[in-house]
């Protein structure tokens, strides 16, 4: 396993960390928020692109790759902001004995399905834009765990606008 499979785990452990200390109602706002992102970044990424292509000649694949991440987290993060808002009404009724437990244990496992969606939907775009000569190309093709990540994606390919499921993958 390398070094880039390790770091990918490591991410992923963060994320069903994050989960179990947030609980499910947090969690599932972060999976719409990914959802909603993932839809408005993938659909609008080339024009966040067309504005600052200039300082990015020579390197347009990976400025391409920064406007989606720049796009899905601004979009992601706001529609967080409306389930935060649920969770503060959540606590009120949490006197329930039990119910912070399975909010907790169930954080963790969307957490786990949230860390697999963001790194793959990462590993998605960067897998069509990235040449495969460089390090990073190099590491993404080696990878046993990116291949993994790139199924979960799978589930949200619908959402994605037809032209960028028609580039070519290195992976």
């Amino acid at each position: 396993m390398s070094i880039f499979d390790i770091s990918l785990l490591i991410i992923l452990g963060g994320f069903v960390l994050s989960g179990l200390f947030k609980g499910i109602i947090r969690m599932v706002g972060q999976l719409a928020s990914l959802i909603v992102g993932a839809y408005v970044a993938s659909h609008y990424y080339l024009f966040v692109f067309d504005w600052f292509k200039a300082w990015a000649v020579g390197h347009e694949g990976i400025a391409k790759v920064l406007a989606f991440i720049i796009v899905f987290v601004l979009i992601a993060k706001l529609t967080d902001l409306a389930f935060v808002l649920l969770e503060k009404a959540f606590k009120i009724i949490a006197i329930i004995p039990g119910s912070r437990y399975l909010n907790n244990l169930l954080g963790a496992s969307l957490g786990l399905l949230e860390g697999a969606l963001v790194l793959g939907l990462i590993l998605y775009v960067a897998s069509r834009y990235v040449i495969i000569g460089n390090f990073f190309g190099e590491q993404l093709t080696a990878s046993l765990i990116a291949p993994l990540l790139l199924d979960v994606v799978a589930l949200i390919q619908p959402l994605l606008p037809e032209a960028l499921k028609t580039l070519q993958s290195i992976i």
